[in-house]
């Protein structure tokens, strides 16, 4: 055990380096970066273009790519960041992944997409205990970050500067009547939390090699750590990434033989996660930055006519698709699939105001459902259609659990947490993928319906997307609608009526989940074929926010516009790879953030949802039943 014990001490201690690094951003700025992970890797970049590529010497490289890049990087995404604290905490969660998104981007575009060799610049002899040989490096590394980790804990609670930091996330007003700027001390604690992200990714990176995306997951191996420490306490932190890296070094040792439970190795720092966000109560949790509340979607702001005149139009520009597209039918098809995916993502964030990060898990578990029930079972096509969304709402009423406990980024967390840990441990069993290396699955077929052509199976799907716009527009108006978006709009309000919130937030899980189910058969149903590998991933649960957040606010027509940008113009537009891709969605989603940053969400502010509360009253008088006076029979 000891050779596993040693790595995993090793790795442990740069997890923790890492969670020190993410606690120390969210203690004074209430931000838990997303993006501290491509910190990491952009850091990482840099120090090997200038050791590797242009021969400066290894102590220059690095005080360059940290300490240098870590302020810069600090500064900047403090400058991105300053005015989110009125934005909803949605809003906040979409402008880091959107600085994941574009940091990731703009790496594969400057230094390609390809495995880099990295090589160890720290001393490799080695002495020998128990017949283990230790290197130098190894002993450094750990020794490294039980430093700075004791620096930065002596440097919160001791100098008026970690004094300031620690204050500035519960009161700036109050800091700044004191007469000490906010602005500073929070650009200070950035410099500082970059920097560590900037640490962890060189020191990481000749173990798991010069990879973009590898290196950004830094973040959410890191969250094990930062849960551990109650997103609060260094030095617990920094233990919590000891322990996740020596559990997760012995599950490879006594695992990793025997699948799929050796993927539990990758996804000890998730099972940390999920289990310390369930077990330990929400008001013993950091308040995060952004409001909870207003970001319950409203109605359209444009008049009645010119939706009717809008719809029209695109009605009938979807029946003309088939006639005018040639060869690239198809691409429109998995479009309509998309727009599925997307509304019961929407009902999610823009109407109840829940963030889940886990939808990619819920279209894999719909497209190899309808694998098996089709192929495996010889279930009729629609039938099996229909099961495959049943399937999923199960999973979406279990997710719905840390929903009923957390809220905002910590639901955000769980979710994503979920997601990795179907990935590394689920999609492999037989339920799902199992050991092939993909699924098939076949199209429609009945009497007078030949699914096989292009043309037929759009005209199958666009009924399914229609049915599914219809099916989500009348839930939206009818009472159950009414009370997502009440509980959007505030979930305090919702309970002093006498209603209960978990119910709500159980349906809309269930009700979102059997939606995502639907559109994952529909996608392997287009192209015949699914893998765990491609499409499935959790990074693609972070695009799909990012463009959705960039689509607007409400249900149907948010989709359809996030459909077209992420499926339909990179079909037209060959010349921007996935790469910038990337960049251009991270980038809007930043954009976003930003644009409304003062608290508007996309056009709706409080003074505006409470202008136009009488009027819904009117229209669609909720029924609210009064609770019942303190001792009185119900």
């Amino acid at each position: 055990m000891l050779p596993f014990i040693v790595v995993g001490l090793v790795t442990g201690s740069i997890y923790g380096l890492a969670g020190v690094g993410l606690v120390l951003t969210f203690r004074t700025t209430g931000i838990l970066n997303f993006a501290h992970g491509a910190v990491g890797a952009a850091s990482a970049y840099l120090f090997y273009a200038l050791w590797i590529t242009h021969g400066v010497p290894w102590p220059i490289a690095g005080l360059v790519a940290v300490l240098l890049f870590g302020t810069i990087a600090g500064v900047l995404i403090e400058s991105a960041t300053r005015h989110l604290s009125a934005a909803p905490v949605s809003t906040v969660i979409v402008a880091t992944i959107g600085l994941l998104l574009a940091t990731q981007g703009l790496l594969y575009v400057v230094f390609g997409d390809s495995f880099k060799r990295f090589p160890q610049f720290l001393p490799t002899e080695h002495v020998t205990i128990s017949d283990v040989q230790v290197t130098y490096a190894q002993m450094i590394t750990v020794a490294t970050t039980v430093v700075i980790t004791g620096a930065l804990t002596w440097f919160l609670r001791r100098s008026r500067l970690g004094v300031s930091m620690r204050a500035v996330v519960h009161s700036a007003e109050l800091l700044d009547v004191v007469g000490t700027n906010p602005v500073p001390i929070r650009v200070a604690a950035w410099c500082v939390g970059c920097t560590m992200a900037a640490l962890s990714g060189v020191l990481i990176a000749p173990t798991i090699s010069l990879d973009a995306s590898l290196l950004s997951l830094l973040v959410v191996t890191a969250l094990g750590a930062v849960a551990i420490g109650r997103f609060d306490n260094l030095w617990l932190t920094y233990l919590g990434g000891l322990a996740v890296g020596v559990g997760a070094s012995l599950c490879t040792k006594y695992l990793g033989a025997h699948p799929p439970f050796n993927g539990l190795a990758g996804s000890v720092p998730f099972l940390v996660l999920i289990v310390v966000l369930l077990a330990v109560k929400g008001p013993r949790l950091p308040v995060p930055l952004g409001r909870i509340g207003g970001t319950g979607g409203g109605g359209s702001a444009l008049p009645l006519p010119v939706r009717a005149l809008t719809g029209s139009v695109s009605v009938g520009a979807l029946f003309v698709v088939p006639f005018v597209v040639g060869p690239r039918l198809p691409i429109y098809t998995n479009a309509l699939a998309f727009a599925i995916l997307f509304m019961s993502l929407a009902l999610l964030l823009n109407t109840s105001g829940q963030i889940s990060l886990a939808h990619s898990s819920f279209a894999a578990i719909g497209a190899s459902t309808f694998s098996h029930l089709t192929v495996g079972h010889g279930v009729p096509w629609f039938l099996a259609l229909l099961g495959a969304g049943l399937v999923v709402v199960p999973v979406g009423a279990l997710l719905s659990l840390p929903a009923i406990r957390l809220s905002g980024l910590y639901l955000a967390l769980a979710t994503f947490g979920f997601g990795i840990l179907m990935q590394q441990v689920v999609y492999a069993t037989s339920l799902m993928f199992g050991d092939e290396p993909f699924l098939t699955a076949p199209r429609p077929h009945a009497a007078g319906l030949d699914g096989s052509s292009d043309r037929t199976f759009y005209f199958v799907v666009l009924a399914i997307a229609a049915a599914s716009a219809l099916l989500l527009t009348a839930l939206g108006r009818a009472r159950l609608g009414r009370l997502l978006r009440a509980l959007g709009d505030s979930p305090v309000g919702l309970i002093t009526n006498g209603l209960s919130v978990n119910v709500s937030r159980v349906i809309v899980f269930c009700v979102s989940a059997f939606f995502a189910g639907i559109a994952g058969a529909l996608f392997i149903a287009q192209t015949g074929t699914a893998s765990r590998d491609v499409g499935f991933g959790p990074q693609q649960s972070l695009s799909w926010l990012a463009v959705l957040a960039i689509c607007g606010s409400g249900v149907v027509g948010s989709s359809a516009l996030a459909a077209t940008l992420l499926v339909i113009l990179p079909a037209y537009l060959t010349s921007i790879s996935q790469n910038y891709q990337l960049i251009i969605y991270g980038a809007g989603a930043i954009a976003v953030a930003l644009l409304f940053r003062s608290g508007i969400d996309h056009g709706r502010t409080f003074g505006g949802l409470a202008a136009k509360s009488e009027e819904r009253r009117r229209r669609h008088p909720l029924r609210l039943t009064p609770a019942a006076p303190v001792g009185s029979p119900r």
